[in-house]
């Protein structure tokens, strides 16, 4: 009986203890979720003291209920960091709210990569950001207001310092050692552009630190004038004496020998690069005669094989004639395929001579017919059609007025300017203006008519040239003619 008594002594202990043990769980684990979600709201960033209060509190409730602390002494603790972590909360919300326009620049220059590319200035900024922070939770919000100006314009700043340090470190590098070469003696026309470049892409961002596209092929323009205004100044010191005049004279020269390379290679869309001399750029573009040469060859070869399949249709229909004599049913088909194809050929011909060269091109790619257009202009990063080409768009509709049965996919296409996601947006919305206009303003049907956003993905020409750029900018309106044959 005594035994019984003991057991049953202990079994209530045991229980009492899991009791203590679940109500514990059940009142840390709530706080540490709200502690967890005024983390993730930045409290160390907008409410320091408040979040090591909070803190501080929760790791005390917790040693207490790890401790099996008197229950009282539990509830009070539990009071305490309640009432720590809403403090925490309250105080985010203020600096939110007091300190919005400075706490989106602290996040801007953050992003530019200031902490790294801008230390000091960066150490300044954030410092008074801190004592903007310190006047929310000391309820001086005057103060806090006035401190966070002086600190929005500190991070502003710094941000914009470091997006140029970000996109011209390495023209100004290469600019600097340039200097130091004595280049500006030798080469100083190619070393006073490359300095044009490097402050042109400066202003650029001055005005505009967002925008980032040309002020970033300014300062890659910058840097490659610097290594070439290094490479003639090289050439130039090998070969003239100290004579300035001479030196000057020797610098005209050789980029008069340049302009022709110059012209040439642009005009096959090759990159104009000579800071390592002209074997690169006329390698390229000796490549680049050799890819032409072959697509000619194989247009060529495309056109014979066709011309010959015209012919053997010819001679089997004759054959068929002779043989049957008479109008028969196969002999009959047979006419209407090569009728069919002939006409074919000569509204693919009649479409060819509807767009000029500077307008676009058309070509076969199987049973597709391609009409790539570079007429069709729109604003820059927008997809409203400029008037100018409602021309263009008209010839579009007589290209597929001869060619009722065939089905038409409006391809848009951009360059490489830009984010990968952006340029895929904008071809698409242009693809789709130009469906629309086609459909709603020059009456072809809108069942047959598809439309579709390729980006950057598809380009034809060298995106390191302006005119290649310009050619990837392009709708392309398709033409299956499978159904036509």
């Amino acid at each position: 009986m005594q035994i019984y008594r003991f057991l049953s002594i202990g079994a209530a202990l045991l229980f009492t203890g899991m009791v203590l043990a679940q109500s514990g769980n059940d009142v840390v684990a709530p706080l540490r979720s709200s502690l967890d979600q005024a983390k993730a709201a930045r409290a160390e960033l907008l409410a320091p003291r408040a979040y090591v209060s909070a803190n501080d509190a929760f790791k005390a409730l917790e040693k207490d209920v790890a401790g099996n602390a008197k229950p009282e002494r539990q509830q009070k603790k539990q009071a305490e960091t309640q009432q720590a972590i809403t403090k925490t909360e309250q105080v985010i919300a203020q600096s939110n709210k007091t300190l919005q326009t400075v706490i989106k620049a602290y996040d801007d220059a953050l992003s530019a990569g200031a902490p790294t590319l801008q230390s000091e200035a960066w150490n300044k900024a954030e410092q008074r950001f801190k004592q903007a922070v310190a006047e929310v939770e000391g309820n001086d919000l005057d103060d806090a207001r006035s401190k966070g100006a002086e600190a929005e314009v500190l991070l502003r700043d710094v941000e914009l310092q470091a997006i140029k340090d970000g996109v011209l470190n390495e023209a100004r590098d290469l600019i600097a050692k340039a200097q130091t070469a004595r280049v500006p003696e030798y080469a100083p026309r190619s070393f006073a552009v490359a300095q044009q470049q490097l402050t042109l892409a400066d202003q650029h961002l001055t005005r505009s630190r967002y925008e980032l596209a040309e002020p970033k092929r300014l300062a890659t323009q910058a840097a490659y004038e610097a290594k070439h205004a290094q490479y003639l100044a090289r050439l130039i010191e090998q070969a003239q004496s100290k004579d300035g005049q001479k030196q000057q004279l020797a610098e005209q020269q050789l980029l008069a020998i340049e302009d022709p390379i110059r012209q040439l290679v642009q005009e096959l869309e090759v990159p104009a690069v000579f800071d390592q001399g002209y074997s690169a750029a006329l390698s390229e573009a000796r490549s680049k005669v050799q890819q032409q040469q072959q697509a000619l060859i194989t247009a060529r070869q495309t056109n014979r094989d066709y011309e010959q399949d015209i012919a053997d249709l010819k001679r089997e229909g004759t054959e068929l004639k002779s043989r049957l004599g008479g109008e028969s049913e196969e002999r009959q088909t047979l006419l209407k395929r090569l009728s069919a194809q002939e006409r074919q050929r000569e509204n693919i011909a009649k479409v060819e001579a509807l767009f000029s060269a500077d307008q676009g091109r058309v070509f076969r790619q199987g049973t597709q017919l391609i009409m790539s257009l570079n007429a069709i202009n729109f604003r820059s990063g927008k997809s409203t059609i400029e008037p100018s080409s409602f021309p263009v768009l008209a010839k579009v509709k007589e290209a597929i007025a001869l060619f009722p049965a065939a089905n038409i996919t409006i391809e848009g296409h951009t360059d490489s300017e830009g984010s990968d996601s952006a340029n895929l947006l904008l071809s698409q919305d242009r693809a789709d203006a130009v469906r629309q206009y086609l459909t709603s303003n020059l009456g072809v049907s809108a069942e047959k008519v598809g439309s579709v956003g390729y980006g950057e993905s598809k380009p034809i020409a060298n995106n390191e040239t302006e005119s290649g750029r310009a050619r990837n900018r392009r709708i392309d309106v398709v033409m299956d003619l499978s159904a036509t044959q």
